[in-house]
């Protein structure tokens, strides 16, 4: 009988041991509790929206532009949209476009809120990216944000702000009909607030000596202007990643090389094997240079029909987990990476008659990368910086005419022509580029074995022009509506290209839709990969994808859930990238290789539990084929699974918001020998808990308290590119140049805490000081 009672008792407590243990139970059992809870106190009315301000059916019918240009409710919309509120980023404690896309299905991170040492980000979308993520459209009230030589995505960061966004629209799938280069596996386009009478003040504080502030003034100007202005500034000491999960060693317990292999003397004259009697042999300092240094500052003055905007930001950076410590400084506090983009633009919208109009837009924009960083090696020039810098800048009109026919059917004719001034990257040795097309200390010539320090060399500049044509036709009828689009570009880089685009939408009811989708895109070749003379081949051509989409919505339960799951198949061609060459000085080039093909889906669940309570849950799958056979992808999770949890007490002055990411393992390259050798050849999944506790103190001032990673989970993102570096190989005395630069991984930081201050009031006393004025 003792025995039975033991064993129950066993039983009983090993049940609960995993219900507290498990973290994926812990987070099931709290839904449960919480829906239980919520049953037994009653179904109040939907009539009042508390939790994320809108109802499920108001969510489905926000007007989006992104997918048809004009307005056009979200689940009418001929794309696979995806909109997150301005309340959603509120309660949700939200700072960069990193922490919203770990919610959003079909997004994976090498790198996260570090960005990627020189390159912006390195993340993929739907199995396809790289360094940059070029193949993903990043757009500010339509103006595009992509690095102009490069390509690169960006606004990933603290490099922008989120106080003065309405609303960002997620586009899932080609977009390139529109939009053209770089749209190939979706669209991220921040819609900033109009029309807004408020003044915002919200200094923050946090973890690392993290502070900061941004604030947006909204005011009307006499009886038909308004203006706003938005400003964000941040600076973080960061953690200096002593206290990472770094199971590998690549960023600790390393000593210095005994000896330089190169170095350059008082006088100019290059040295070989030097010993290095300052540090040889001594522990290198752990971890490295995670610090962040931002500011941003953006406006626009609206006037009946026309708008004039202006979107400046500076982001200084540490490299963060980007390369191996035992062969660079990390812990310097100049290494960095240094980024300064701008864009200034004007729209008109001129009626013509009833039925057409005519928008027109002039932009004009920068994106460089400034020189006052870089990294120094340990075993070479140990006094000398190795420096990134370049300067590009466009200008571009677009003219469209937007043609009303009927209620049912409207017609849009636009287009768009750019001139481009692009360069690629000066890299220096030493001293910084003197300008921005040259530099006083070349490094391609420094480290040649017959080379000298200080020689000048002037970096070729390209002039691009392009020009694109795209017509898109929308019809509706009462439950059936498509969308035709024909987009042709033109470009001195690549050439010609043209992209179609259709979408067939069902709707019988508010309730339940489905939409085929097909649309083609492309990415442009950049700058490097045509010219530069390491791995440059001025013969690409534009990357292509192929996509095609099954959607399926649906609105249940009196509208207190809400489902939509998409299947989606894709195949790339000509896809950019690299190949050995041994006639290349780097040993490869870039090429167009084979065709790849993936597919996936995801579903996305939102249930309204109570007024005051709200859930939401989505799953991504996603695999490679390759002759009917499937396959992982590299640096790709299988699986994802989402969760949050929205709820607001005691009369609405506090607001819970919890999320949960299970990320489930990555597949590495084959030429990441550490993950292959000590991890099967698969990154470790991760299971990250976030938490958002909002309390109102009074109608204008709120107090808001953020943890991200709540329960410390340890985890890291896998290698970028290939991630060769082999820790194991490196030693202070007999090898101390291993191959490879990139880690296997790159450690993530722990548990953090965030605190935002929020004042708020009309902006009702400016309107009136300039009235009397």
């Amino acid at each position: 009988m003792r025995k039975q009672t033991l064993d129950k008792r066993l039983l009983v407590g090993g049940a609960i041991d995993i219900v507290i243990n498990i973290w994926p139970l812990r987070f099931l059992f709290a839904l449960l509790f919480i829906t239980y809870t919520a049953k037994i106190s009653g179904q109040d009315s939907l009539g009042i929206k508390p939790t994320y301000q809108y109802s499920l059916l108001e969510l489905s019918q926000l007007k989006t532009i992104t997918g048809s240009i004009k307005e056009v409710k979200v689940n009418k919309s001929p794309s696979n949209i995806t909109v997150v509120t301005a309340k959603m980023i509120e309660d949700r404690g939200y700072q960069t476009l990193v922490d919203i896309c770990q919610d959003i299905p079909g997004f994976d991170f090498m790198l996260y809120n570090e960005g990627n040492g020189e390159y912006p980000t390195h993340s993929m979308n739907r199995g396809i990216g790289e360094v940059g993520n070029s193949e993903i459209l990043v757009m500010v009230d339509g103006i595009i944000q992509n690095n102009i030589s490069f390509n690169w995505s960006s606004l990933w960061t603290f490099e922008n702000m989120l106080i003065d966004i309405e609303r960002i629209e997620i586009v899932h799938g080609p977009g390139s009909v529109i939009y053209g280069a770089q749209a190939l596996t979706g669209i991220i386009h921040f819609i900033t607030k109009s029309n807004q009478e408020r003044i915002i003040v919200k200094p923050f504080f946090g973890s690392y000596k993290t502070r900061g502030a941004d604030v947006l003034v909204g005011t009307k100007i006499g009886e038909s202007a308004h203006f706003s202005l938005a400003l964000h500034t941040l600076y973080s000491d960061g953690d200096k990643g002593l206290n990472r999960y770094d199971p590998g060693e690549y960023f600790k317990e390393k000593r210095y090389p005994v000896y330089f292999t190169k170095d350059y003397n008082y006088d100019g004259d290059l040295l070989y094997n030097q010993p290095n009697t300052s540090y040889g042999g001594k522990a290198i300092p752990e971890g490295f240079n995670t610090s962040q240094t931002s500011f941003a500052i953006r406006s626009k003055l609206q006037l009946k029909k026309s708008t004039l905007g202006f979107f400046y930001n500076d982001y200084l950076r540490g490299y963060g987990p980007t390369i191996v410590s035992y062969e660079y400084d990390l812990t310097d506090k100049e290494n960095t990476t240094h980024y300064r983009t701008f864009h200034a633009y004007f729209n008109n919208n001129a009626p013509l008659s009833d039925k057409l109009q005519l928008n027109s837009s002039v932009v004009f924009r920068g994106t460089n990368i400034i020189p006052d960083g870089g990294f120094k090696y340990l075993y070479r020039f140990p006094n000398l910086r190795k420096s990134y810098g370049a300067y590009a800048y466009q200008g571009y009109i677009e003219e469209r005419l937007d043609w009303n026919v009927n209620e049912r059917n409207d017609f849009s004719l636009g287009l768009k022509a750019s001139l481009s001034r692009k360069s690629d990257r000066v890299v220096s040795l030493g001293d910084y580029p003197s300008n921005k097309y040259s530099t006083s200390s070349s490094w391609d010539e420094a480290v040649k074995d017959d080379g000298s320090l200080n020689v000048p060399k002037a970096y070729p500049v390209f002039n691009v022009s392009e020009v694109a044509l795209f017509g898109l036709w929308n019809k509706q009828w009462k439950q059936l509506s498509y969308s035709l689009g024909l987009r042709y570009d033109y470009s001195s880089e690549f050439g010609n290209i043209f992209n179609p685009r259709m979408t067939f939408d069902y709707h019988p009811s508010d309730y339940f839709g489905t939409k085929l989708l097909f649309g083609k895109a492309f990415r442009q070749p950049s700058i490097f990969e045509l010219v530069n003379e390491f791995r440059g081949n001025p013969n690409l051509i534009p990357e292509k994808i192929y996509t095609s989409e099954l959607q399926l919505r649906s609105l249940l339960f009196n509208e207190k859930l809400s489902l939509k799951t998409n299947f989606y198949l894709s195949v790339i061609d000509d896809r950019i990238g690299k190949v050995n060459d041994p006639t290349s000085l780097s040993g490869e080039r870039f090429e167009n290789i084979e065709r790849m093909t993936i597919t996936g889906m995801s579903f996305d669940l939102n249930r309204q539990l109570h007024k005051y309570i709200r859930y939401n849950v989505n799953y991504n799958f996603i695999v490679g084929l390759d002759n009917n056979e499937i396959y992982t992808i590299n640096r790709t999770a299988k699986h994802k699974l989402n969760a949050g949890l929205n709820t607001v007490l005691f009369k609405e002055r506090i607001i819970g918001d919890m999320r949960m990411n299970w990320v489930g393992k990555r597949k590495a390259p084959d030429e990441n020998v550490w993950i292959n050798t000590y991890e099967g050849g698969y990154a470790p999944s991760y299971l990250k808990f976030n938490m958002a506790l909002s309390y109102k103190l009074s109608p204008n001032l709120k107090f808001q308290f953020v943890v991200n990673n709540l329960f410390d989970e340890q985890f890291y993102g896998i290698g970028r590119e290939t991630g060769s570096a082999f820790a194991d190989d490196y030693h202070h005395e007999s090898n101390i140049n291993p191959d490879g630069l990139i880690p296997a991984y790159h450690p993530q930081p722990g548990r953090t805490f965030l605190i935002n201050i929020t004042w708020e009031q009309p902006s009702n006393m400016i309107t009136k000081a300039w009235d009397k004025i």
